[in-house]
């Protein structure tokens, strides 16, 4: 957002005569390279008053919030010196860095620029393991395994470290069957750092879809001491062997609308509506799943599982408005094994008012 900063020229300072003229001795500083938190810089750029005429500059904008102008707020009088100031904050702007400030007098308009590098902090233990349950760090409370086919078993670990003075005990509570979690090693000394290791069973799993589970981490065997990891995976069918007839005699999904308008809808109540879905392929048509991006859309209990080639079916579901407001756009995600699209988001969008 650029920082405005505006003042008044005075009635009695309005040039009639000749205009007035900055001439600043430069235009344009590099800092070189800067460090992080070495705190503000400032640049201080000199001007004369080349006219013959004073000059009022009233108004100074930088490119940048990071930047903050300073300059001289009385008339200049010609032949006199004026200065505008650049204050540069490199806090949490590491990298190249090049801004502009922009100087306006009744007369004129002069860009002046600075430039430079801001060299990154040091990353202490808090930036590297930005989450903590009780002495424990960790990376991150998520531990993502992203796209992984339906039949796969992965692995994937998350660093940890003990900050504390005392060894820890990491174990875990409410784990599924389908999730294998541990930690390596398993008691952290003071100071040391490990892992917690997660492998998915997608067979075990039996779910499709952005799928997430949570797991409780414990300290030390003490319930109250410990926090939650979730482990989020998006479990998809594995087309790679279907190839040739196998591939021409598929099922294809075929979606009367990707879009549902219900229009506009009072608060609190509920509109029912239907996507219809066609089999344009030669096998069966399975739908693996139907789920919705909100809580607000509730799935009939009785929509098909299964349709056959040549037939098409209505999805049924219902908009419970509750207390949504304004416009509002959700998607009902329907997952087939349809290898050419397997899974398509609807759109149903509504006006509550």
């Amino acid at each position: 957002m650029m920082k405005r900063i505006f003042i008044a020229a005075a009635s009695c300072l309005v040039v009639t005569g000749a205009a007035a003229q900055l001439q600043f001795a430069k235009t344009a500083h590099d800092f070189g390279q800067v460090s992080e938190t070495g705190g503000s810089i400032t640049y201080q750029f000199e001007f004369t008053n080349a006219g013959k005429a004073p000059i009022l500059i009233t108004n100074v904008e930088s490119s940048c919030g990071c930047t903050t102008p300073e300059w001289s707020k009385g008339p200049v009088l010609p032949g006199k010196a004026g200065f505008v100031k650049a204050i540069f904050d490199p806090k949490d702007r590491p990298g190249v860095f090049e801004k502009e400030i922009t100087v306006t007098t009744k007369a004129e308009q002069v860009k002046l620029k600075i430039s430079g590098e801001v060299l990154p902090k040091a990353k202490g233990v808090a930036d590297l393991y930005p989450r903590a349950i009780g002495a424990l760090r960790l990376k991150s409370l998520n531990i993502p395994l992203a796209n992984i086919y339906h039949t796969a078993t992965v692995t994937d670990s998350l660093p940890v470290i003990n900050t504390g003075s005392a060894a820890v005990s990491i174990a875990f509570a409410n784990v599924p069957a389908h999730l294998s979690v541990s930690a390596r090693p398993q008691t952290l000394g003071a100071g040391e750092k490990g892992s917690i290791v997660c492998t998915y069973h997608a067979a075990k799993k039996n779910d499709w879809g952005y799928v997430t589970d949570r797991v409780s981490l414990t300290l030390n065997g003490a319930a109250g001491e410990g926090g939650e990891l979730v482990v989020s995976a998006s479990i998809d069918e594995d087309f790679s062997a279907l190839q040739g007839e196998a591939l021409a005699g598929a099922p294809v999904a075929k979606f009367a609308q990707r879009q549902v308008d219900l229009g506009s809808v009072a608060g609190g109540a509920s509109r029912e509506f239907a996507i219809t879905l066609a089999n344009d392929g030669k096998s069966d048509l399975l739908l693996r799943k139907i789920a919705s991006s909100c809580d607000c859309i509730t799935l009939a209990d009785d929509n098909p599982k299964r349709i056959k080639p040549g037939q098409s079916a209505e999805l049924k579901a219902t908009l419970n408005a509750g207390k949504l407001k304004g416009r509002i756009n959700k998607n009902v995600t329907i997952i087939t094994n349809a290898p050419k699209q397997p899974s398509v988001a609807v759109r149903v969008s509504a006006v509550v008012n």
